[in-house]
């Protein structure tokens, strides 16, 4: 199986983490757009992204493994679906999962938590040129809770207020790329393309008052991204 290029991965989960965050925070879901219910979501702009977790055992024959994503934009965002266009964008998103030590399944499902904040980038985004750094001042999101018994059955939680802060430092060489993919459910056809640079990028920030730590993985990336769904009944 070939593999997909490191730049080009880092691109397509930025731009497929900020979709799914940005749907999360709307309430625009699968079933929201399929069928008949075609989609076209376009950004262009600059893109930030980190990602940090670690597991834990519980010391009962269970672990529990947490991650953290924290995604900003600066751009055009606009989508088809809403209909709405927006400067910026601030995503958050927490999961939490745990697993028995034996057999590796899941314990009591998971609960995850996610949710957007648009248009403040005036407020608390600030960016550099040739990919140099992005800065996120303080910033308070809201975010959604999701209690989960398993991957597709997932009912809504409380919504609280999380605060969160950091900036990107680029680092190293600036690589070019130019990907895209299809796909299809059988019922509905999907498309992506990327076209853009990146970065990879130093971090330093907190989520509610903890700092992420020197291992978190970030990057900063810049272009265009197109995502495409066109469904049909059946």
């Amino acid at each position: 199986m070939s593999q997909i290029p490191k730049a080009h991965a880092v691109l397509a989960l930025a731009a497929v983490m900020a979709m799914a965050l940005l749907m999360a925070s709307t309430g625009l879901v699968a079933a929201d757009t399929a069928p008949g219910g075609d989609a076209t979501f376009t950004q262009n702009g600059t893109n930030a992204n980190v990602s940090s977790g670690g597991c834990a055992s519980n010391d009962d024959g269970t672990t529990t493994c947490s991650q953290v994503q924290i995604s900003v934009f600066v751009g055009k965002m606009s989508d088809n679906v809403s209909g709405v266009s927006h400067s910026s964008q601030v995503c958050l998103y927490l999961d939490t999962s745990t697993y028995s030590d034996a057999t590796g399944e899941g314990v009591d499902g998971f609960t995850y938590e996610a949710g957007c904040a648009v248009d403040r980038h005036r407020e608390t985004l600030s960016t550099g040129g040739k990919l140099s750094r992005v800065t996120l001042a303080p910033a308070t999101i809201s975010i959604q809770s999701f209690i989960c018994t398993d991957k597709e059955t997932c009912e809504p939680g409380p919504v609280r207020d999380e605060a969160i802060a950091g900036t990107w430092t680029g680092q190293g060489q600036i690589e070019n790329s130019n990907y895209g993919s299809i796909g299809n459910d059988g019922i509905c056809r999907y498309k992506d393309s990327l076209k853009g640079s990146y970065r990879e990028a130093g971090f330093s920030g907190t989520v509610g008052g903890v700092d992420l730590g020197s291992d978190a993985a970030a990057w900063i990336s810049k272009g265009t991204m197109t995502f495409t769904s066109r469904c049909v009944e059946v």
